[in-house]
Parts: structure tokens; C-alpha cells; sequence
């Protein structure tokens, strides 16, 4: 059984509403979680609502998909251009095959500003099901591998701390090279100042 991370999108956001109670209504075995995601106009993310059908809460605490919206929406997001929507248009084609392309930029360029897209973590046991509930709908879905998906957010959240850590090394070194230059600043006033005293 494949255990899959899949994104559904629609031309019209009310689809998205529409078919995210299909989830509320009739809870389907063997899906983890799933989020109805809007990407705003200013380019962030927002949680419009979530299921977890094992906590029954509305609330994901800690999950993949929390990781991977929080990544999209957060600093590192904004670093690499998901959030101001820079991919949008931009280099890539979405609608051509990208093996090369990170899960999260993908998400990100099939999210246009404004829309809602439904993200699910799910075992399948085959891709039929989740193809065939959304068949009708005019929907367009996205399929990634759950572990690959892993595997792109930790490599994110260490890209994040090694910029923040050439950020801070950056920041430490100008601060060492001011205090330096005020040092010296005031030595030359010093010897300015004790040159002219003997000078007298």
C-alpha cells in the first residue's frame, strides 16, 4: 500500500469547499489527514479547515502536512519564493513533466494566488479511488510519495538553520569589524590628541 501525499485543486475555489465536505460527511478509510489550503493574495498560506479522522479534533498537531504548510508559509518559504509567488509564471511550466522540480515548488506553482486546494495524506492501496471521487469535478490532482515529500521538508528545515547560520556568522563578523573600526577611531583620536598636547 502506497502512502501518498496528494494535492487536488479546481479553477473555482468553491470546489474546493464543496468537495472538502465529502471528507466531513463520510470519513474514508485509510486517510491520515486533510486540510483545505487557501493561498492568499499577499502569497501566504492560510488553513481554511482539517480533518484528522484519528484525533477527530480538527486540529494537526505536529503532521507532515502541518510541516510542509508551515515550510510554505513561513520564513523559508518567503527565502526561496513560494510565499511572494516569484515561481508563479516564472521559469517553470506546471503543466509539463518537472521530475526536477521540489514537491514544494510544485505546490506552490499550483496554488495560484487566490485559490483553495485540498491537500490529503493517505495509504492507497490503489490511486483509483481518490481519481475517481474527484473525477467529475474538473479537478486536477497531484500525487507525490509520502517519504520523498519527508525527505524535501527536512532537507528544507536544514537549509533554513545553515542560512540562519551564515546569516548570524554574517552578522557576528560585521559587528566585530564595527567595533574594530571604532577601536581604532578612538586610538587616532588619542594620538591625535596626545601628539598636539606635547606639541605645545
Amino acid at each position: 500500500m502506497a502512502h501518498n501525499i496528494i494535492l487536488v485543486t479546481w479553477n473555482e475555489s468553491a470546489q474546493a469547499f464543496e468537495n472538502f465536505s465529502k471528507f466531513k460527511d463520510s470519513p474514508i478509510k485509510d486517510i491520515n489527514e486533510v486540510t483545505l489550503l487557501k493561498r492568499q493574495e499577499n502569497g501566504s498560506f492560510k488553513i481554511e479547515e482539517q480533518i484528522d479522522p484519528k484525533q477527530n479534533n480538527g486540529i494537526l498537531s505536529g503532521s507532515l502536512l502541518g510541516s510542509l504548510i508551515g515550510i510554505l508559509g513561513g520564513p523559508l518559504g518567503l527565502l526561496l519564493g513560494f510565499t511572494t509567488g516569484a515561481l508563479i509564471g516564472g521559469t517553470y511550466d506546471i503543466n509539463r513533466e518537472q521530475d526536477d522540480l521540489a514537491v514544494l515548488a510544485r505546490i506552490s506553482q499550483a496554488l495560484p494566488l487566490g485559490t483553495v486546494g485540498i491537500l490529503i495524506d493517505i495509504h492507497e492501496a490503489s490511486e483509483d479511488f481518490i481519481d475517481a471521487l474527484f473525477e467529475k469535478t474538473g479537478a486536477t490532482i497531484y500525487r507525490w510519495d509520502y517519504e520523498d515529500v519527508q525527505a524535501e521538508i527536512e532537507a528544507s528545515i536544514e537549509t533554513w538553520q545553515e542560512t540562519q547560520r551564515i546569516a548570524n556568522l554574517t552578522l557576528k563578523e560585521q559587528k566585530k569589524a564595527e567595533h574594530k573600526a571604532r577601536r581604532q577611531a578612538k586610538w587616532e583620536a588619542f594620538k591625535s590628541h596626545f601628539h598636539r598636547e606635547h606639541a605645545k
